[in-house]
């Protein structure tokens, strides 16, 4: 997308200049910082922004950063979740875990012999039986 600029020097001569664009997905906080300051350079010097409008405009690219940055952090938070969701999983290698499935009419008892991931998601492996972590009732040592 090109956009034209025109561009009156002091002499009171127009020229014109294509600038080219690449349009993305999404505004971020640096095209907000550019959209205020296009609009404060090409403002009436008559008529100004009043000083109501020019508060409400930072405000809302106040509340923009900030929702930003918790959208970074809950990112990490996530991040580490699954992370911990994955090494507690581990844990229970070679324990004895009961579990039940919400399809099974019995618990299941047995030793966890493998720790697999779907999707990101643990499960734990006994005999034929998968178990999600929330579906883990009593967990003990093996003891040979």
């Amino acid at each position: 997308m090109a956009i034209e600029t025109i561009d009156v020097s002091k002499t009171g001569t127009a020229t014109t200049s294509a600038v080219k664009r690449t349009p993305s997905a999404e505004l971020g906080k640096d095209d907000f910082l550019k959209l205020l300051t296009v609009q404060l350079q090409n403002q009436d010097p008559m008529n100004p922004m009043e000083n109501t409008e020019y508060i409400s405009q930072m405000s809302s690219f106040s509340s923009l950063e900030q929702m930003l940055n918790m959208n970074k952090n809950l990112e990490k938070l996530v991040n580490n979740i699954s992370v911990n969701s994955q090494t507690q999983a581990m844990m229970y290698l070679g324990t004895t875990v009961t579990a039940q499935t919400a399809e099974m009419t019995e618990a299941v008892t047995g030793v966890v012999e493998m720790v697999g991931f779907e999707g990101g998601v643990p499960y734990l492996k006994i005999g034929e039986n998968s178990f999600s972590l929330d579906e883990v009732q009593k967990v003990s040592p093996t003891y040979s």
